[in-house]
């Protein structure tokens, strides 16, 4: 498998491209284990394979600010339909929320900044690229 850029990982919110206003996006997929420890297991922790008590994936977002509709959907608390496309490997589709934390950072001498973290609601498909 050959690397690939970061601007190979695109992020769409509906039919929306949001590659204009993004330079870094880092995803996690995040599981919660189930611990099936006993006495039995000597003092090592034991989980179920295969199977998280709770899955989500979250998407750290950074970027240039050149519109409202980001700043919007963390204002409000909205959910939207989001397609993340990690290169040539494959897609991430489903409903995401911001988290509690959208920040714009103003700095004197350059652009208007944002970073902020979509975390998923819901069941997320991962898929093949089309």
């Amino acid at each position: 498998m050959a690397a690939s850029s970061g601007r190979a990982v695109l992020v769409s919110m509906g039919d929306t491209d949001l590659a204009d206003e993004l330079r870094t996006k880092t995803i996690n997929f995040n599981g919660e284990l189930i611990d099936v420890t006993a006495d039995g297991d000597d003092g090592w922790t034991a989980t179920l394979d295969g199977e998280f008590a709770t899955n989500n994936v979250s998407v750290a977002l950074e970027g240039v600010l050149k519109g409202d509709t980001l700043a919007d959907m963390a204002f409000k608390g909205a959910q939207n339909d989001f397609t993340i496309t990690v290169a040539d490997l494959f897609t991430l589709s489903g409903r995401w929320q911001f988290q509690a934390g959208f920040s714009i950072a103003a700095p004197y001498n350059d652009g208007t900044t944002f970073t902020g973290t979509l975390q998923s609601v819901g069941e997320i498909t991962k898929g093949a690229v089309s």
